[in-house]
């Protein structure tokens, strides 16, 4: 097959005018065009806090929007491919965060809310990433949020405590992967890091590229290895990347590094590798019940999935898993107007939005609620009531008094995002009255949900796979794939009640909410 047209990858990789992927975009697909072929390659793709109520909203807007075939169609259909559900639960909870999620995967072994890769008693759980490191094969992280968050730091980091980023950053040095692209500078700073050290400078002495900006990405030489921090945090939500032409020369796309990821983990480990993928901001809008920032860095996977699919039609032995941590918020689509005849228009109001919630967050702080309900205005493209704009003022100022109601944590995110969603009618002898509609999305609360998640899993080799399993059953399917045979310690839910540990405080619980989003 020769090279694609932009024509082409516009059709394969669903890429609207307007949300182009970038001006490289044959570019990339080019860079993973010409990848030389691996013996096998593991790509896990995460999307973080990844409920259906946001993919359901993204394949209407594709549709509906766009006018485009989405990649998560293409994975769907393709005869290759078995989809199911996972079960999410962690030992401490029905509701897990995505720490023991990532365990599960990673090691096969359930634990606690909070913990990487150890077991509450202390044994030490072996990663995926250091089993294949074991084996000479590459390993390489990918991710929006920051590197030490702990979707990826679940694969290589045995830390008790998620939050213990500086330490964790350390683990990262430690495994040596091959790749490292993502968010968290001040993790790797020695003028933010508690004990100053310099992992930039420790990194650079092995041998990495370290870099720091989109532009230095591009330019990295493909047989290093490469660290590459574009945030002090996290990376910024996609639809601000879009809208902000500050925000998008200086940060890569997910897109822009999984290419980079794939082309240097081809060339120095023709043996193969695992990759792990992390679209990890859609979980922090749906904490801060922000539909549209969800809904775009959903949008910001599929187009990273358009690329893995390029890379698998050359290397079509490739193991792909797309799959979610846990439910957030129980993001849903609203029926609206008589017979919900106006859910349709409900729903696309979302399109006008131009920025995510954190954003606007940063332009309203200490600002009056006139002009707050301007700041709505210009980047929601919806008119709010003085009484509105005075509400979201207090919950700037005031948050929530320390009351928290139905565990809506995040403020004012969660009066915003309730504002938007509004609608009102009343009745009349002809029928309904519309008196005011903007969007239809509500949230049940700003906290992680119980729900089961979606995996999509494709290979040419036969699968065991059907159904609802359990999330530590992706592990097996990786080290299968990998000719693996590992089995790490196990411990039961009432092993750990046994256990008794200690929970954390309300104010350690509200300092890691801060840590989580911030």
């Amino acid at each position: 097959m020769g090279e694609m047209t932009r024509r082409d990858f516009l059709k394969v990789s669903g890429l609207a005018s307007f949300f182009a992927l970038s001006p490289q975009a044959e570019d990339l697909v080019k860079l993973v065009s010409r990848t030389p072929s691996v013996s096998k390659a593991v790509i896990f793709l995460v999307g973080d806090g990844w409920p259906l109520g946001v993919l359901n909203a993204y394949m209407e807007y594709a549709k509906r929007v766009f006018g485009i075939q989405t990649n998560l169609q293409r994975l769907f259909d393709d005869p290759h491919a078995r989809t199911g559900l996972t079960i999410t639960s962690s030992l401490s909870s029905v509701v897990t965060d995505s720490a023991p999620a990532s365990v599960a995967w990673g090691t096969g072994s359930k634990t606690a809310n909070r913990y990487l890769a150890v077991l509450p008693d202390g044994r030490i759980l072996k990663t995926i990433a250091e089993l294949a490191k074991e084996r000479e094969l590459g390993v390489g992280f990918v991710t929006t949020t920051r590197l030490t968050h702990a979707t990826p730091a679940a694969w290589y980091s045995h830390n008790p405590n998620r939050d213990a980023e500086d330490d964790i950053a350390v683990d990262l040095f430690n495994i040596r992967p091959d790749v490292a692209l993502g968010g968290g500078s001040r993790h790797f700073d020695p003028s933010r890091r508690g004990d100053k050290r310099d992992l930039w400078t420790e990194f650079s002495r092995q041998g990495y590229q370290v870099v720091r900006t989109r532009e230095e990405l591009k330019k990295a030489s493909l047989d290093r290895p490469i660290l590459g921090t574009f945030n002090v945090s996290h990376m910024s939500y996609y639809v601000d990347r879009v809208n902000d032409r500050s925000l998008g020369y200086t940060e890569p796309t997910l897109a822009e590094m999984t290419a980079v990821a794939l082309a240097i983990l081809s060339r120095r480990n023709r043996r193969g590798f695992v990759l792990q993928i992390e679209a990890g901001r859609i979980d922090h809008a749906m904490h801060a019940n922000d539909m549209a920032g969800g809904l775009y860095d959903c949008y910001e996977m599929d187009m990273t999935l358009g690329v893995i699919l390029e890379f698998i039609r050359i290397n079509p032995h490739t193991l792909l898993i797309v799959t979610s941590d846990h439910g957030n918020s129980m993001y849903g689509i609203n029926g609206t107007g008589p017979e919900y005849n106006h859910s349709t228009d409900a729903l696309l109001k979302y399109r006008e939005v131009k920025a995510s919630f954190e954003y606007v967050k940063r332009l309203m702080r200490g600002k009056s609620p006139a002009e707050i309900k301007s700041i709505f205005s210009e980047y929601f493209r919806i008119d709010i009531t003085d009484e509105e704009a005075q509400e979201v003022h207090e919950k700037m100022t005031k948050g929530t008094g320390g009351l928290l109601v139905n565990d809506f944590w995040y403020e004012p995110e969660a009066t915003m995002g309730r504002i938007l969603s509004k609608s009102i009618y009343k009745g009349t002898e002809a029928g309904m009255e519309t008196v005011l509609r903007r969007g239809n999305v509500w949230f049940t609360s700003t906290n992680h949900t119980a729900e089961d998640q979606l995996y999509i899993v494709r290979s040419l080799r036969p699968m065991r796979l059907s159904g609802r399993i359990d999330n530590t059953d992706l592990f097996k399917v990786m080290c299968d794939y990998l000719g693996i045979r590992y089995e790490n310690p196990k411990m039961t839910e009432e092993e750990y009640r046994r256990l008794k540990v200690a929970g954390i405080t309300a104010e350690e619980w509200r300092r890691h909410l801060e840590l989580h989003i911030a």
